[in-house]
């Protein structure tokens, strides 16, 4: 372009011009340049997380996105069957028609609850307890209700879009065919709790299992319970099943035989039953009150090689109560006082002053320490005033004026044995010899006898050393007097001991001084019955003393079943010369309560097959409550008819 004069410039000399951009220019160019970073960073941190999640986390959501489309559910394993040792049954199971939910497959629907309530006739708070109380995973399936009917199966199945997370399937469940017969024995089953799981973890066992709590169900859980099994299946946005991708089956526990016959043990339960009643209906002698008879107990064992043909326990319960999981009320009649706790076994659980029943110990030792032997004389006057006796006399049931050992123990003549326990007090001044209580400790009292039972107590064999400690916070009371070893001597005081325990005394004297430790597993088997583990023949303890005193004794306790034996009357008729009985009763007393009636035994002398005791708690005297049950019992196991009523004898 040419310029004219008029648009000529001049340029001043030593000016220069410059072209500068607008600020608005200057801006854009700065937003530009910052958008451009954030763009590239957003891209890199999302290429960076995919590349987290493909390949660093890929495998893990890969099993989560897997876990919302397969569902595993568990294949509970039937627990093996509990038999008598004859074979027949005593426990088995039967398959439940069962509601159970997966509790993450519910979440998504806050009705499914409401529904399932109104289904089962349930709380909504119930079954919300239930979930939370199982601390299952969200994935597995909750138990809701057992034994429902096949109706609200159906329902479920045909409506199971209404119902996500909601399963209806089967269960094996326990199933008491004898209800109450042998409850103490087998014991009952209820879920693992926290501490449980803790320890047994280890083992395979999980949140909501349902483990046994007592009895042999208790100490056999894991041979019990076997395998459990699993199915996964493919389900579809609403929880439906579409079809099984794996099955493993569940593998039955083993069966369980145990040492007791079912006959014996119904008759035991029977017996014992009806003594009770026989015993509330008599009155104490001197308070002419009415025996309150407040529980009984007995055990059948066989002394060779210390097997349990029949343990029982009164009062008692019903099993089947507890498959359904125990209702809250019958929960709290079982552990009312006023019932006497029934869910006690009381064979094992009872710890009580044997009475009489321990005078066969007092008399070996004395023979033992050859302080009398067994034709040592005695005089019964009624009353005892020997010594610091002479201001607390001491008495004897009845007067039997002269005596000796071997009467003492026939006619249970307490001043006898009072005179032999101030002669061990006396020995025990001077420090000489063994005495009262190192005998006791021989029969294994004051100790378990490891019994393949939960709850077994150790009862009690007092010595100075024991009071002192007992009484640790009472100087006055850690002194031993004369009446600890006196007492001690007729089974009183704070001797305390359980009826197995007693069992095992007389098992002792049977055996020549061998005791055999108690058990009730005879076997256990698989499924095709061939037995897995077979139970073992233990000796407990070996006592060694002369045979001749254990022989002695022997021909004591034939003399108690005799003539004016202190059971006599209630052996009238009996077979005694076919089947010779070797037994003691027993009276024991504890203060605030009526007196315990107590007898042992064992037949046949000579060969002898089982040893049964029984102990009638606040029952009256031995010969007049216990006796009669045992001849029962003896009766049974002899295959002897019995002659209608039996007659209950007079004293100790």
């Amino acid at each position: 372009m040419k310029l004219t004069k008029r648009t000529r410039l001049k340029v001043r000399p030593h000016e220069t011009t410059f072209y500068r951009p607008d600020a608005a220019q200057e801006s854009l160019h700065m937003r530009l340049s910052i958008l451009g970073v954030a763009v590239i960073v957003c891209f890199g941190l999302l290429f960076a997380r995919l590349w987290f999640l493909q390949i660093v986390g890929g495998k893990d959501y890969r099993k989560k996105a897997e876990g919302n489309r397969i569902r595993e559910i568990a294949l509970e394993a039937p627990r093996g069957s509990i038999l008598d040792r004859n074979g027949r049954i005593l426990v088995k199971n039967k398959n439940s028609l069962t509601i159970s939910v997966v509790p993450a497959e519910m979440s998504n629907d806050p009705h499914v609850i409401g529904r399932l309530s109104r289904l089962l006739g349930m709380g909504e708070k119930e079954i919300r307890y239930k979930i939370e109380k199982s601390r299952a995973p969200n994935q597995r399936a909750v138990l809701i209700k057992r034994n429902v009917s096949e109706e609200v199966i159906t329902y479920v199945r045909e409506h199971q879009r209404e119902f996500p997370g909601v399963i209806a399937g089967t269960m094996p469940v326990r199933h008491y065919p004898f209800r109450e017969t042998a409850a103490h024995i087998i014991g009952y089953l209820g879920e693992i709790s926290p501490e449980i799981l803790k320890r047994k973890k280890a083992c395979g066992y999980k949140a909501g299992d349902q483990i046994g709590l007592t009895g042999v169900e208790c100490v056999y859980d894991e041979e019990l319970r076997g395998a459990v099994g699993k199915y996964r299946i493919e389900v579809d946005a609403a929880g439906n099943a579409v079809k099984v991708l794996s099955r493993v089956e569940p593998r039955s526990g083993l069966d369980l035989r145990l040492s007791i016959d079912l006959d014996v043990q119904k008759t035991v339960e029977e017996a014992l039953k009806a003594q009770i009643q026989i015993a509330r209906s008599r009155r104490h002698g001197e308070t002419k009150k009415k025996y309150t008879a407040s529980g009984a107990s007995a055990v059948v064992l066989n002394p060779k090689n210390g097997e349990i043909i029949a343990m029982a326990s009164e009062p008692t319960f019903d099993l089947n109560e507890f498959v359904e999981g125990i209702d809250e009320r019958v929960w709290k009649e079982l552990n009312d006082p006023k019932n006497h706790y029934p869910l006690n076994n009381r064979a094992i659980m009872s710890e009580i002053p044997p009475g009489s029943t321990f005078k066969v110990v007092t008399a070996i030792a004395a023979m033992a320490e050859g302080l009398f032997n067994i034709h040592s004389p005695f005089y019964c006057s009624h009353v005892f005033t020997k010594g610091a006796f002479k201001d607390f006399p001491k008495y004897c049931w009845g007067k039997h004026g002269s005596i000796d050992l071997f009467n003492g123990i026939v006619q249970s003549c307490d001043i006898v044995f009072y005179e032999i326990g101030y002669t061990f007090y006396q020995r025990q001044i001077r420090e000489e010899g063994r005495f009262l209580w190192d005998y006791a400790n021989k029969f294994q009292l004051g100790r378990k006898t490891g019994i393949d039972l939960v709850s077994e107590m150790d009862g009690r064999v007092p010595n100075p050393e024991w009071k002192k400690e007992f009484n640790r916070g009472n100087p006055p009371f850690q002194v031993w007097y004369p009446g600890d070893t006196v007492n001690m001597a007729i089974g009183q005081g704070d001797l305390l001991t359980t009826p197995l325990q007693i069992a095992c005394v007389y098992a002792a004297i049977a055996n020549r001084g061998k005791i055999y430790k108690p058990h009730l597993m005879k076997d256990l088997e698989d499924e095709d019955g061939k037995v897995v583990k077979r139970a073992r023949k233990t000796v407990m303890a070996e006592i060694e003393l002369d045979p001749a005193f254990f022989e002695t004794i022997e021909r004591a306790l034939q003399g108690v079943v005799r003539g004016k034996g202190t059971a006599g009357p209630t052996f009238e008729g009996f077979p005694l010369n076919e089947i010779p009985v070797a037994g003691k009763t027993g009276t024991s007393e504890i203060v605030g309560k009526q007196p315990t009636a107590w007898f042992a035994c064992y037949a046949p002398v000579g060969d002898p097959k089982y040893v049964v005791v029984v102990a009638i708690e606040e029952g009256g005297h031995g010969g007049e409550s216990a006796a009669p049950v045992v001849r029962r019992i003896l009766e049974k196991l002899f295959n002897i008819q019995s002659e209608g009523e039996i007659r209950p004898s007079v004293g100790d």
